[in-house]
């Protein structure tokens, strides 16, 4: 049997599987070698990423970690020192607390003592009002010094006040002078150069009027000295012609006489001829004269406008000149007019400021005098107020009450002593539990509160340091291809 139509197999298709199986295996290693390199990238990124936090955490362990023990160390040192040993204002207290207390039981002694003896004087009721009078007194006579006292008080803070505003007004005084004392410089240096303007501007007219006098100077000259050319030539033209004329009427009457001379010869049959000739002689002599009459007096009529509209033409520039010098001239008068206004005005300025200042020396005098007076008054007061005991004599007449009032009182007195021995115990025993408590929280919190603070803070920065490590570890790794 032949089979060689059933292979599947060919030779051509064979060599194009082996390409293909060549290329995908080519691909792949390709693909393996990418993937390698990508892993190898991606681990590498991660491994210094490990590094880093590595690094970061034993740096916070170091660092951070240390000065947060040693900073909870002194912490807790300070609050085993605060609860072990009480603090020295408490012993102080304590200590005045128990002197109180023996100069209590001292004085209650020698009450009881005062009240065994004072005991026949207890049906005195009259004694105790006026002890209650005397007490009104005394508390009226402390009301009104305290009333004087926050007078007082009120006085020296409206004196601080006042000097505070003085203090003030003389800082703004120093720097007005300093302004003033700029505001004369620059005034001085303004009428320097205002002056030296003026000058400038004086010396500058100055020679501008010389320059042009000696211009209308030189063109008088020279405007004489044409018109006098042009007289001397019209001069000379006239005698020419009037030189000329009589030569023609000469050489015409040399003529005519010639001619006459040849008629009178010629006496024949010519004589008509001769007549004629005579007229014509006589008509074309007479046109002539008539056209060089004509002529010269047209060169005369030609030559003297044109002189007259050069001279004409000379003067009016010669008086616009002299109208812009004239111009310059009242310009510079209005500059310097100018000038001697804003002069004036910083003048008028500089005097305002002048009175002002006397108005504030004057205020501050006034100021001063014032400030004297309340001084004069408040040391009145304080010397009323020291006298005011020994004039009221009020330690005298507490002291003479008092002795009646110990003399005449026995059970009532005890019994307020007692009263009062029981509103000192309670007053020590809120002294013992209140104010130590207070100030031990205080000193407590005053500890605590900056290493309490430096401590959130440092774990702040320690969370903002984790989480940016946490954010560089969970942000996507870019490839080669990115």
């Amino acid at each position: 049997m032949d089979h060689s139509g059933n292979t599947l197999l060919q030779a051509g298709s064979q060599t194009a599987i082996s390409e293909r199986m060549r290329e995908l295996l080519a691909r792949a290693a390709q693909d393996h070698v990418y993937e390698q390199r990508t892993q190898g990238a991606v681990l590498d990124e991660i491994r210094q990423r490990l590094e880093g936090m590595e690094w970061l955490l034993r740096e916070v362990r170091e660092r951070e970690l240390g000065g947060l023990s040693g900073s909870l160390d002194a912490v807790s040192g300070r609050l085993d020192e605060i609860t072990a040993r009480p603090p020295s204002w408490a012993e102080g207290l304590a200590q005045h607390i128990e002197a109180v207390r023996d100069h209590v039981d001292v004085v209650g002694v020698h009450i009881d003592a005062v009240g065994e003896q004072v005991k026949p004087l207890a049906e005195l009721p009259s004694v105790w009002a006026d002890i209650g009078a005397v007490g009104e007194n005394v508390e009226q006579a402390l009301s009104r010094l305290a009333v004087l006292l926050e007078g007082t008080q009120a006085v020296s803070q409206r004196v601080s006040d006042f000097a505070a505003r003085l203090g003030q007004l003389q800082s703004s005084m120093e720097a007005a002078a300093g302004r003033f004392g700029r505001l004369d410089k620059a005034v001085a240096d303004l009428a320097q150069r205002g002056q030296d303007d003026t000058t400038a501007l004086t010396a500058r007219v100055e020679t501008a009027i010389e320059r042009i006098g000696g211009l209308i100077d030189v063109s008088e000259a020279r405007m004489t000295e044409r018109v006098e050319g042009l007289s001397e030539r019209l001069g000379a033209v006239r005698s020419g012609l009037d030189e000329r004329l009589d030569a023609m009427q000469s050489g015409l009457g040399e003529r005519i006489d010639a001619l006459e001379g040849r008629i009178g010869e010629i006496v024949g049959g010519g004589a008509a001829r001769v007549g004629e000739r005579i007229d014509a002689a006589g008509s074309k002599v007479a046109e002539h004269i008539d056209e060089a009459e004509s002529r010269l007096g047209e060169r005369i009529d030609a030559v003297g406008p044109a002189a007259g509209e050069q001279a004409g033409r000379r003067i009016e520039s010669l008086g616009e000149r002299i109208g812009q010098a004239d111009a310059r001239v009242a310009a510079a008068a209005e500059v310097l007019t100018g000038l001697d206004g804003r002069l004036t005005a910083l003048g008028g300025r500089l005097d305002g400021v002048d009175t002002r200042l006397t108005e504030l020396v004057s205020g501050a005098e006034e100021a001063k005098e014032q400030i004297g007076a309340v001084d004069d008054h408040v040391e009145a007061v304080n010397q009323r107020v020291g006298q005011l005991p020994a004039t009221l004599g009020i330690g005298e007449r507490v002291g003479e009450k008092v002795g009646e009032l110990l003399d005449a009182q026995s059970e009532d007195h005890a019994r307020r002593f007692d009263a009062l021995a029981k509103a000192a115990a309670a007053l020590t025993e809120l002294i013992d539990a209140h104010p130590d408590r207070d100030k031990l929280t205080e000193a407590v919190s005053e500890v605590v509160q900056p290493a309490h603070a430096d401590l959130t803070r440092r774990l702040s920065a320690l969370e903002e340091t984790m989480l940016a490590l946490a954010e560089a570890l969970l942000r996507p790794a870019r490839t080669t291809k990115d």
